[in-house]
């Protein structure tokens, strides 16, 4: 069996691990996007009951209400830093899956090149045996 031949079942492999990275890393992609999607929205909520406590002094509203907005804007602004430590591992979490996957398409891609150069080697030497018969028979055809 020819190298190259012996090879395919490697390169076969490596494909498939690197399908199976690039299937978590899109996982691990969408996941990333829902995270900052989620901070996003709680940032306009912020910002939305940030313009209700100012219209809300505005229109002179009662202590207590201004303050159940503060206490509510407070618990956001929490909401807020643990969907920045979500965003911060899902990113962490992508760059993780990506460079694994950077890992593994750059492998299978040298074993598609390495084979790739088998081949040429070994339809080199075919080239040659070929010729040689030839000009065996040739030369058997002369005497």
């Amino acid at each position: 069996m020819r190298r190259s031949k012996r090879l395919q079942v490697v390169l076969d492999l490596a494909k498939r691990k690197e399908e199976e990275a690039l299937k978590a890393l899109q996982i691990a992609q969408s996941s990333l996007s829902n995270q900052n999607q989620k901070l996003q929205e709680l940032t306009q909520y912020q910002r939305d009951y940030q313009q209700a406590l100012r219209d809300a002094y505005q229109t002179h509203a009662t202590a207590e209400s201004c303050a159940t907005y503060q206490h509510f804007l407070a618990q956001v602004g929490n909401a807020i830093e643990q969907q920045q430590q979500a965003v911060a591992l899902a990113e962490q979490q992508f760059d993780n899956v990506r460079k694994h996957w950077l890992t593994l398409h750059e492998k299978q891609q040298g074993m598609g090149s390495l084979i790739d150069r088998f081949r040429d080697e070994e339809d080199r030497e075919l080239d040659k045996k070929e010729q040689k018969m030839i000009d065996e028979l040739s030369q058997r055809k002369r005497h």
